[in-house]
């Protein structure tokens, strides 16, 4: 069979990294945030509690420094307590428990600025038990793998982790069992967002860990249940932090491949729509002018198939938002074919691929029977190593059942 994407990305010159390899851009890319320098901290753990929480601190920042960085409350303890587990999504989850003063007053908000001088003071939650069991039964497959970072290439119908319905066969559950971890070792929740930061399915996890007591191990960003791509675990608090931090500053490269319904015009654009729960249903998002949340990607036409009834685009975000590219697709009129919710399946599908007779209607049905979920692959990603610090970028071409998708529209493309 024809590998039409391979080539297609590759006439483009969208050409995947090779796993490991730095590239140049990722070169400007700087280590996360190491301890600040000039701030005095104190920490202690329990001694009672051997399982890693009640961790008590009291740190100070420096009068002398002219910026504080991190500026965020949340941020600057996750980054100078000395302790593993107090990651900024655990340190959140203390400051809105009111586990936690600045400058003698009970903070509220993790999102606090500071300035030099601040005094803070709190204790962190005991870690709670994670309800996910380790599968070892449940394959990975893995890409690159060293003491701090997982890499995985995530199948289509894999649950990034559990929840309601999806008790076991997630990432999290696959993840425990091929590190042999027991049910929790890592603490997470969300060290890159609280309420005002990126929460993305396609990108940095939020913070419903910290406030539904269900701890994600490792998990720095999900992917939907049906888009296949690259993904990064964290293995260790440290990492996640690192991570986090990362994906925080925008500073993680990741691209992704889409089969649309039509080819958007102009062929190379960018799209900057906020995105909001739908109003009219609340299960979905929607580009919603003056109530969303500040939402950018980047797109490029790869290849045009089906002769113009569809086409093969690279996605590059900016921001993270919930089904970032698929409301954006949507929006400008051609959504990702197989996306149900969001208008790319169904009779508006088969509408689609029919037109000008490429496809007649039956011949359209079939064609669409044959795929289960949106045509989405997260192809690229690359970040820092959050030990060594160098830059390392991963890719993995799209799956059998999108090559598949691609090479049937291909056959209907005129030469």
């Amino acid at each position: 069979m024809r590998r039409v994407v391979a080539r297609a990305l590759a006439r483009a010159g969208a050409r995947a990294p090779r796993d490991g390899v730095k590239s140049r851009a990722s070169r400007r890319v700087s280590r996360a945030p190491a301890r600040t320098r000039g701030a005095t901290s104190d920490a202690t753990r329990d001694d009672d509690d051997a399982r890693g929480g009640g961790v008590k601190f009291a740190l100070t920042v420096a009068r002398d420094r002219a910026v504080v960085e991190p500026s965020r409350l949340d941020a600057y303890v996750a980054a100078n307590v000395p302790d593993a587990s107090a990651s900024r999504g655990r340190v959140a989850a203390a400051i809105k428990a009111r586990m936690v003063t600045l400058n003698g007053k009970t903070a509220s908000k993790p999102s606090r600025a500071l300035k030099p001088g601040d005094v803070i003071e709190g204790e962190l939650e005991r870690e709670r038990a994670s309800e996910a069991k380790p599968e070892p039964w449940v394959k990975l497959d893995i890409v690159h793998e060293d003491e701090s970072v997982l890499v995985v290439n995530k199948a289509a119908g894999m649950v990034t982790h559990p929840s309601a319905g999806h008790e076991s066969g997630t990432l999290v559950n696959a993840v425990l069992g091929h590190c042999d971890l027991p049910e929790l070792v890592v603490p997470t929740g969300n060290q890159a967002l609280s309420d005002d930061d990126d929460d993305d399915d396609d990108a940095v996890d939020d913070d419903e860990g910290a406030r539904d007591g269900m701890i994600r191990p490792g998990i720095v960003h999900r992917l939907d249940k049906g888009t296949s791509g690259v993904m990064v675990v964290a293995k260790d608090a440290s990492a996640h932090n690192s991570l986090c931090e990362q994906f925080a500053a925008r500073v993680v490269r990741r691209k992704y491949v889409a089969i649309l319904s039509g080819v958007p015009s102009p062929s190379k654009g960018r799209i900057e729509a906020p995105i909001g729960r739908d109003p009219r249903d609340r299960l979905r998002m929607a580009v919603t002018q003056g109530g969303g949340r500040f939402a950018a990607s980047n797109y490029e036409v790869i290849a045009t198939l089906a002769n113009g009834n569809a086409s093969l685009v690279e996605w590059r975000l900016e921001t993270g938002r919930t089904h970032q590219i698929r409301v954006h697709a949507k929006h400008i009129g051609h959504p990702i074919l197989g996306d149900d919710t969001y208008g790319g399946g169904g009779g508006a599908a088969v509408s689609a691929l029919s037109r000008y007779g490429v496809f007649d209607v039956k011949e359209a049905k079939a064609l669409m029977s044959t795929i289960d979920r949106p045509m989405l692959h997260a192809r690229t990603l690359g970040f820092t190593h959050p030990q060594s610090g160098e830059a390392l970028d991963f890719s993995r071409d799209p799956p059998e059942d999108f090559e598949t998708f691609a090479s049937r529209l291909a056959d209907k493309t005129d030469a």
